[in-house]
């Protein structure tokens, strides 16, 4: 598939003047599906553009093994400055225009009038996304120290298990405290239980003679039955909570009993602000940060809906522009946990994976050398665990030396703009003949105008890379069998 024309130099004067400008160079778009590619080169310098061509013709791929009878590719787009998922002024068009079936856009604030914008946020108080609630929280927790308590709460289990029901009612347990810790942060509370029409309670399992002294201490009853379980108002969560921990500290057997596991235990602290081995710790206040990813009205956790899109063959666009830097990192570290752990699963579970690509934005800031040595990173295992999970990575930066040469030594194809320092080209001339191409690179700042090397092809060819536009955007809604867009009007 075309991608540019040859372009030799900044000026095209000769190449005009014997009709060679436009001379068409042909990549194959398999070098990038399952493969790292670098997208290198300063701010305004083309990288994004040459990323929507190669997300478009993957896209285009795609349909066509649907067609074909084999397996679709997902593409997972990190978009922290909205240019994907919105039009702009040099496109005139955007990624989203290949179609709602196709595209999905995850993004703060959606409000569910339109079926292919989701929004990003989760219940914190729905137990079916506990798990990306446990992330979140000890992703900011370890941001804040790394006191014991926390790789305890992050370690254990705090969703319920069916037919144990001894796990069930403790994990019931660690939820109460934790929904404690929530509302003593002033998290909203959603108005109904998720898929019911009933009130907002919290299930727990308690001995009759615990929720009696409850009971007795309140001078009311917060306890409603449901089936084998209690509900408990979200309005009677936290006296209940702290009249158990009042009755453990007096010596109460029962109270001491219903604390005595590791959910309640590595949880408390975030409750209550205070742990026996340090003493005072921010906890509760920790979660304040976190109000921005609570949403009451989430169904499911974003990931595992973005998931299901990417294994059906969409292209996922996740709208970062909107939101704080650390709630954007938390987000995608999130999702990012997510994707592999489901590749993961399905791995070892003897099957194949489905295709998945990744684009990424400021690699520079998750690929450092720094991180690399850090195997619990989620980038640096999405680095190092990509290619035999059939994940395909895209990584956009314009400091070549600031990614982990571990990084650049596996990246097949490279897509060299304009660097405008020796240091960067430098590093740059480690690989391939890039070298022999360093003084044009700081020279010429032509956008657009790039240094290609793919994983098919044995040169480094200078190329001037087309413009991503209406007729790419068609080309891949032919593919899929949608209706064409017209043509854009002419600019003024």
């Amino acid at each position: 598939m075309r991608i540019g024309s040859v372009r030799y130099s900044a000026t095209r004067r000769r190449a005009k003047a014997s009709k060679q400008a436009d001379a068409s160079v042909l990549i194959n778009i398999h070098d990038f599906i399952g493969n790292k590619t670098g997208l290198l080169g300063m701010t305004r310098m083309g990288k994004s553009n040459t990323a929507k061509i190669i997300i478009a013709r993957t896209f285009a791929v795609s349909e066509r093994q649907r067609a074909a009878g084999g397996s679709p590719i997902g593409q997972l787009i990190f978009d922290p400055q909205g240019e994907y998922a919105n039009p702009n002024t040099q496109d005139g068009t955007e990624i989203a225009a290949i179609g709602e079936r196709h595209v999905r856009i995850y993004k703060f604030g959606a409000d569910g009038t339109q079926p292919h914008v989701r929004p990003l946020g989760v219940n914190f108080f729905d137990p079916a996304q506990i798990e990306a609630v446990q992330g979140l929280i000890a992703d900011k927790l370890r941001s804040d120290g790394s006191a014991g308590y926390v790789n305890d709460f992050a370690a254990t289990e705090f969703t319920d298990v069916p037919r144990d029901y001894g796990k069930t009612i403790r994990a019931q347990r660690g939820r109460l405290i934790l929904y404690a810790a929530l509302l003593r942060a002033d998290f909203e509370v959603p108005e109904y239980n998720a898929g019911t029409n009933y009130a907002y309670s919290v299930l727990i399992s308690m001995k009759v003679e615990l929720r009696t002294e409850v009971i007795n201490r309140l001078s009311r009853d917060p306890f409603r039955k449901a089936g084998k379980s209690f509900a408990i108002l979200a309005q009677d969560v936290r006296p209940v909570v702290d009249t158990v921990i009042a009755l453990r500290e007096e010596g109460n057997e029962e109270a001491a009993g219903f604390c005595d596991d590791i959910r309640w235990q590595s949880t408390e602290p975030i409750y209550t602000g205070q742990t026996g081995a340090s003493g005072k710790v921010r906890g509760w206040r920790n979660l304040i940060d976190l109000k921005d990813f609570h949403n009451p009205d989430t169904k499911r956790d974003p990931a595992d809906e973005i998931y299901e899109d990417l294994t059906d063959g969409r292209i996922v666009i996740v709208d970062l522009h909107v939101g704080t830097p650390a709630i954007v990192r938390a987000l995608s570290e999130t999702i990012t946990r997510q994707l592999l752990n489901r590749q993961t699963k399905v791995f070892t579970s003897g099957a194949e994976p489905p295709a998945i690509q990744v684009m990424l934005e400021e690699a520079h800031n998750l690929f450092s050398n720094d991180r690399y040595k850090d195997d619990s990173d989620v980038w640096v295992k999405l680095a190092k665990e990509a290619s035999k999970l059939r994940l395909g990575m895209t990584y956009a930066t314009q400091e070549v030396s600031g990614v982990a040469h571990q990084v650049k030594a596996n990246t097949a194809n490279w897509v060299v703009a304009h660097l405008n320092n020796t240091k960067e080209v430098q590093e740059l001339s480690r690989f391939y003949d890039f070298a022999a191409f360093a003084p044009a690179i700081i020279a010429a700042e032509d956008r657009g105008y790039v240094r290609l090397k793919t994983l098919s092809s044995p040169y480094i060819v200078p190329v001037q890379i087309d413009k991503y536009d209406v007729d790419l955007v068609n080309e891949a809604r032919k593919a899929a069998g949608d209706p064409l867009l017209p043509p854009m009007a002419p600019q003024p």
